[in-house]
């Protein structure tokens, strides 16, 4: 089976069998997101990154130099802003990680 080395889920997010979907919130590279239609600058993603958490919206990989995105969250983020209907997915994103006492 091929894996995409630029695509893979968060390694927080649970993959139990509760779980509907989980690869709804993959985590992609910049360029994985690029060949996905989506231009996003370096400038772009460093703008955003001072803007958006990290560990929910995008997380950092290789000794700090590959930074990967929650496809679903920065997408849904860039085309309808910080509404309602994305807070509602945040949520939903966020009941997916384990509980941490």
């Amino acid at each position: 089976m091929d894996v995409d080395r630029h695509q893979y889920t968060h390694p927080l997010s649970p993959m139990s069998k509760k779980q509907k979907n989980p690869d709804k919130f993959r985590f992609m590279t910049e360029k994985s997101i690029r060949q996905e239609k989506f231009e996003l600058t370096r400038w772009q993603s460093a703008q955003l990154r001072s803007k958006l958490p990290v560990g929910i919206y995008w997380v950092k990989l290789e000794n700090g130099r590959l930074v990967q995105w929650n496809w679903t969250l920065l997408q849904n983020f860039l085309i309808d802003g910080d509404g309602p209907i994305h807070r509602a997915l945040v949520e939903e994103y966020l009941s997916t990680l384990p509980k941490t006492n």
